[in-house]
């Protein structure tokens, strides 16, 4: 067993509650935990709209009434119109990282102001005033993906609270606790101009007498076109979390001699610099790592990789890396990926390390999102070692399937899995593929409609008249339309447009007024002189429930609410009023004409 939650959002509060198995909320410098039991937390993906982190703000003057024109990297962002003065644009849509914005002021006359300003934008900073937070309570949960349901027994809170002071700092607390430990710090992540963000963050630990402390601090920059990220980390002392406490020091399925310290490492040192060349479209990675582990085994790595691309959609990729601590610990890696058009892919590649080498093929077709799409892959590795594998996945209506079959050495196994959901709404019951977002039910009331979410074929509806519209947006709102074109002729429809706006991980009832054998017909209708009414005139059945009706091109009206004997009044723009009486018998299938309906004056 893997998860089993229950949440409920308030959009109102930005809020998520959740009951079950749960993430302890976390920092660049702590580790979150799975947790059984509660947790309330803020989740701005309660609100789409809503811009957490501080985006660069570029002002200027414009010395006559202008448009200001932005881009972003070269890529236009917004247009608008600034009267005469000074003016500012906040809010500007960016992503995050560096780039340089160019502000363009154009006036009547066509004459160009260009201005530009770097700037660097970072989800770790929150907008001045903000606040995130996460509180949870419950027991640690052991061996993920091992055993179904091993808890720790003893009882742990955590939180977790960040603020935007201002644009360019945020603040940063932590504090968990529970069975004597107690354990608490704060940190800062703070903006370094248009160049990148910095951290810094200390905390402390108590536990069955033993106490101990961390210090954590990082950096992130973009700089001659070059992204560099450091980070530091060091433990003094006894330093324990939840993690470290709730360890089973006996694991289930591995001998002890397997197991390891689950404590926070005496030591963490990254380093990673990424430069794209200026004289090739290849980009060069390099990372280092070094780690000392509570237990005193150290670790030097040493990592360098490199990405190609060639043609319109093919690359070339090469990687290897080696630990400075152990000189057979190495590994090298280099390959080439190519399309083969409809959704297939192949690429090869040659692994040495200090087993042996290597030379790995696969053979990819990528599984769609649409109904009835079908994925496979085939893969073989020759050298050092053999592992060859097949496997095959298809979407159905009401699920996704798939299977495989792997060799490895001598060792052979097979896998089958089947993702689905089932849902209860609209009075009626759905299996559909997985749904991670929000869906709706389109109730139509007809079979065989079509259905559209956002312009895009969602599906019919089927002998009930229903179908279930999967991956919404939650808390956004989407449009469904359906198609009025294979509605019975006897039907009528009120409307074909409506948008829903369903909640996180639930769901909307959409319900079309469609009438299947409408009491209605197209009747033509003419003054006692023969010719048609009016065109334009606007008419009532007389005690009928049904809206009223306007009489078009050569007399012709539908008119709906009819009965067996039918009377209905008139008022022509200049004729004046008149009134006439048909009779009306439905029949199934088919729209009912009346000919030659003759309206007569009334006073």
């Amino acid at each position: 067993r893997l998860d089993t939650t229950w949440s409920y959002s308030n959009p109102k509060w930005l809020t998520t509650v959740r009951a079950g198995d749960v993430i302890t909320g976390g920092l660049s410098w702590t580790r979150p935990t799975r947790l059984g039991g509660v947790q309330i937390q803020r989740n701005f993906g309660l609100r789409p709209d809503l811009v957490t982190m501080p985006l660069p703000e570029l002002s200027g003057s414009a010395a006559v009434p202008s448009t200001v024109d932005i881009y972003v990297n070269n890529a236009q962002r917004l247009s608008e119109e600034v009267p005469t003065g000074p003016f500012q644009i906040t809010n500007l849509p960016v992503v995050t990282g560096s780039g340089t914005a160019r502000v363009v002021v154009r006036d009547a006359l066509g004459r160009e102001t260009v201005s530009e300003t770097p700037f660097f934008a970072s989800s770790d900073l929150l907008a001045s005033g903000f606040w995130d937070y996460s509180a949870e309570a419950g027991f640690a949960r052991r061996f993920y993906g091992v055993e179904s349901g091993d808890y720790d027994g003893r009882l742990m809170a955590s939180g977790t609270l960040r603020y935007g002071v201002t644009d360019w700092l945020t603040l940063e607390g932590h504090a968990e606790g529970g069975a004597e430990l107690i354990n608490g710090g704060a940190g800062a992540v703070f903006g370094l101009g248009p160049y990148g963000v910095g951290s810094f963050a200390a905390s402390a630990s108590s536990y069955g007498g033993q106490t101990g402390f961390q210090v954590a601090a990082g950096v992130e920059l973009q700089l001659w076109g070059m992204h560099f990220f450091a980070r530091t980390q060091r433990t003094f002392g006894d330093y324990n979390d939840i993690a470290a406490v709730t360890v089973d020091p006996l694991p289930p399925l591995l001998p002890d001699d397997d197991f390891h310290s689950a404590a926070p490492p005496r030591a963490l040192d990254q380093v990673s610099v990424s430069v794209p060349l200026r004289f090739d479209p290849s980009t060069l990675n390099f990372s280092y790592t070094q780690l000392k582990t509570d237990e005193g085994e150290k670790s030097r790595i040493l990592g360098l990789s490199l990405n190609r691309p060639f043609g319109n959609s093919a690359s070339f990729f090469a990687t290897a890396f080696t630990d400075l601590e152990d000189e057979d610990s190495f590994g090298a890696f280099a390959g080439v990926s190519i399309p083969l058009g409809n959704d297939i892919y192949a690429s090869t590649g040659v692994s040495s390390d200090s087993e042996g080498t290597a030379v790995t093929a696969d053979l990819v077709k990528s599984e769609g999102n649409e109904i009835g799409s079908v994925g496979w892959r085939l893969r073989d590795t020759e050298g050092a070692y053999t592992d060859r594998a097949v496997s095959a996945s298809y979407r159905a209506p009401f699920a996704r399937f798939e299977a495989g079959i792997q060799q490895h050495e001598d060792q052979f196994r097979a896998t089958a899995q089947a993702d689905g959901s089932v849902v209860f709404a609209g009075s009626d019951v759905f299996f559909s593929n997985r749904i991670d977002d929000a869906f709706t039910v389109v109730d139509a009331g007809v079979p065989d409609i079509d259905v559209q979410y956002e312009n895009r074929p969602a599906g019919r509806t089927n002998r009930r008249g229903k179908l279930l519209v999967p991956d919404l947006r939650s808390y956004e709102p989407n449009r469904i339309t359906i198609d009025p074109t294979n509605l019975p002729i006897d039907a009528t429809v009120a409307g074909t447009r409506e948008v829903t706006v369903p909640a996180d991980r639930s769901g909307t009832v959409v319900k079309f007024d469609v009438e299947a054998g409408a009491q209605n017909a197209l009747v033509t209708l003419r003054d006692e002189g023969g010719e048609f009414l009016e065109t334009g005139a606007a008419g009532q059945v007389e005690g009928g429930a049904s809206e009223g009706f306007v009489v078009g091109y050569e007399g012709q009206a539908f008119i709906t609410g009819l009965g067996p004997q039918n009377r209905i009044v008139v008022d022509q723009p200049t004729r004046g009023r008149c009134a006439a009486e048909f009779g009306f018998e439905p029949r199934e299938g088919e729209q009912v004409a009346i000919p030659d309906a003759v309206c007569r004056p009334v006073e």
